[in-house]
């Protein structure tokens, strides 16, 4: 029997099942999205901007943020059964697209945390105010979202959308279980870019529904209407 083939079939079998790393490794010196550490994270500007034809929900944050100091920290709540947020930090402008995912989180008891060091940010120019974040947890057949806490907080959520094209916001309301809306409005001025809603949290802790319904427009072609609801979970202690 010849042994070196097995042995050489064994490793090429091991390496096959290797799990795929979640971004490119790189000079850390750089600002391309590649593996950095530490903490453990992907991170830096992506060549490919998000797809048009779509509307996409960016981010359910509070935030005071005015610069970047050397560090930043986000804070994502835990919630009952929730474990291993899935989070992603972006800025999105007319010519670059950055983000950060894949992070290794610290576990602070109430609340997950993650500090990182804002060179890509810096290096980059980002305006401070224009980082988005977005957190949540699997708990089933939907995802629950909670607000990401970036900085420090602002009193207040925001609920910020982007898409490439025009899109009007028909609806925007949060529903709260078997009552009627306690926060609705909308924005029938169609934009692209960014939509931000606000939202000042008044309401007891527990689990609410987003639902909204936009058109998305585009020169020359029908509107593409779009309706959806998400799960959330609030406390007013998030926002203090």
């Amino acid at each position: 029997m010849n042994y070196k083939i097995i042995l050489a079939s064994l490793l090429i079998l091991s390496v096959s099942h290797l799990p795929a790393a979640a971004c490119p490794e790189g000079n850390p010196k750089s600002t391309d999205y590649i593996q950095r550490k530490p903490p453990n994270r992907c991170e830096g500007i992506k060549e490919e901007q998000l797809s048009g034809n779509s509307l996409n929900l960016i981010s359910i944050a509070t935030r005071n943020l005015t610069s970047f100091g050397k560090t930043l920290t986000v804070q994502i709540p835990r919630i009952s059964g929730g474990k291993n947020p899935q989070v992603i930090v972006k800025s999105l402008g007319d010519n670059y697209h950055y983000q950060m995912d894949d992070l290794f989180l610290s576990n602070n008891g109430s609340r997950f945390s993650f500090s990182w060091d804002t060179y890509v940010l810096r290096q980059k120019n980002i305006p401070a105010n224009s980082l988005r974040a977005v957190a949540s947890y699997n708990l089933g057949s939907q995802p629950v979202y909670v607000p990401v806490i970036v900085g420090q907080s602002s009193g207040k959520y925001e609920f910020v959308f982007y898409s490439q094209d025009r899109v009007r916001f028909t609806t925007f309301e949060i529903l709260s279980k078997d009552k009627p809306a306690i926060y609705s409005t909308s924005r029938p001025n169609p934009k692209k870019g960014e939509t931000i809603f606000t939202w000042d949290g008044n309401a007891p802790s527990g689990r609410y529904e987003l639902h909204y319904v936009a058109n998305i427009e585009r020169r020359n072609e029908p509107s593409d209407r779009i309706e959806r609801r998400i799960v959330f979970e609030h406390n007013p202690n998030w926002l203090r």
